[in-house]
């Protein structure tokens, strides 16, 4: 029956383009995760007024000073997702890849699939349950690109949101506007948005309707999710600080060595993992199996490079990129993914590499499994995804 109602639910749309994976899995300990987690996601917080604005911020007028009032207001963080190694059998031993703050995606499409494996549906009602206690208003736009990769996710959301008594609209970023008084979707009012990525709000010919977004934030017309300095925790660079022990409380720096790979931003000296002065470059190229190169404010996967899969020659290319872009990519310490049997939508099972993403609101909230047969592990990469059972249900 469950394989029936998966595979109906891929021919709806309703989780287009998403490969579900054909079963849930579990994970253990969900008390020490959260505990854990949301150590890191503390320190994070701390981080952020320290973090240089992005590109985008600094040529959006008036977006790096809506950023600065939001941390002012303890309004960092929303809803995040941290993506991490789980080793096999010891998932509190857990290592952290990189948070995904700026536009965690994929809440939908976990909870569509929870429902036909009979699972709790836990991450829309949690994201429902925080942005009602931001606001008494009860209309919301999900604005996302059209024919976006994420736009059933965010139309499953709009479709809870409604059936808990919410009027939502799902929207391009060009259909909003601001009349100096409300934020207008498709000509509606609206007292809350949950937005996509920034650079779909403020590039091209979506800058209007994201200048609109802006000036009603500013206005505090709107209540928007995630907050525009969210996408400070998603600079790949917030990993070295976040790795560098000394400069935190003993009990943070207990979690933070615990769960944060050294990790280090590529320019032309810097430390090693154990403090020594060295030439950067020359480290990360003699130590290629040991490492993998991100560019800092990469996602989907794309510009990845797992040291112990590629030739030297093809590592000596990565790491000469990154060095034409000083400061914008990071060596992090390759943790091996765990290798699982998992059960495919067709039914078959196959050996995968696996990695998982824990919801935080800040509690913890959920958690899915991500896996694919290729070290680089991402929905936008063809990767599979599944739900995650863990400890009581969340209510």
């Amino acid at each position: 029956m469950t394989s029936a109602a998966l595979l109906e639910l891929v021919r709806s749309g309703r989780v287009h383009p998403l490969r579900p994976l054909g079963a849930p899995s579990t994970l253990a300990q969900r008390e020490v995760l959260a505990s854990e987690g949301e150590a890191l996601l503390k320190a994070v917080s701390s981080l952020l007024p320290l973090a240089a604005p992005t590109q985008l911020m600094l040529d959006t007028p008036g977006l790096v000073d809506e950023v600065q009032r939001e941390l002012s207001l303890g309004r960092g963080l929303g809803f995040t997702r941290l993506d991490v190694v789980c080793p096999s059998g010891a998932p509190t031993q857990f290592q952290l890849l990189e948070v995904q703050a700026g536009d965690p995606s994929a809440m939908g499409w976990h909870d569509a699939l929870a429902e036909v494996f009979g699972t709790p549906p836990t991450l829309m009602p949690a994201h429902r349950r925080a942005l009602e206690a931001l606001t008494p208003g009860r209309r919301i736009a999900f604005v996302v690109a059209k024919d976006s990769i994420v736009e059933s996710d965010h139309r499953l959301l709009a479709e809870h949101y409604g059936k808990h008594g919410w009027h939502s609209v799902v929207c391009d970023p060009r259909e909003l506007s601001f009349d100096g008084a409300s934020l207008l979707a498709r000509g509606e009012p609206v007292d809350a948005v949950f937005r996509d990525a920034l650079d779909e709000l403020f590039t091209g010919e979506f800058t209007p309707g994201g200048m609109a977004l802006l000036a009603a934030a500013q206005a505090n017309a709107v209540v928007v999710m995630n907050p525009f300095a969210a996408a400070l925790a998603d600079d790949k660079a917030l990993l070295e600080p976040l790795s560098t022990p000394g400069r935190w409380s003993p009990e943070l720096a207990r979690v933070l060595e615990a769960h944060v790979p050294c990790t280090r931003v590529v320019r032309e000296r810097r430390v090693d993992w154990e403090g020594r002065e060295v030439d950067l470059p020359d480290f990360v190229r003699s130590a290629r199996e040991q490492l993998v190169l991100k560019p800092v404010d990469g996602y989907g996967g794309f510009g990845i490079t797992v040291g112990p899969f590629v030739t030297a020659a093809a590592w000596d290319t990565a790491l000469a990129e990154a060095l034409r872009k000083p400061n914008r990519y990071v060596a992090q310490r390759y943790h091996p993914l765990p290798r699982e049997q998992v059960t495919l939508l067709e039914g078959t099972q196959e050996e995968a590499f696996v990695v998982h993403s824990l919801w935080f609101t800040p509690e913890l909230t959920g958690a899915f499994t991500r896996a694919s047969l290729q070290p680089v592990v991402n929905v936008h990469q063809g990767g599979g995804l599944a739900p995650v059972s863990f400890g009581p249900p969340f209510s």
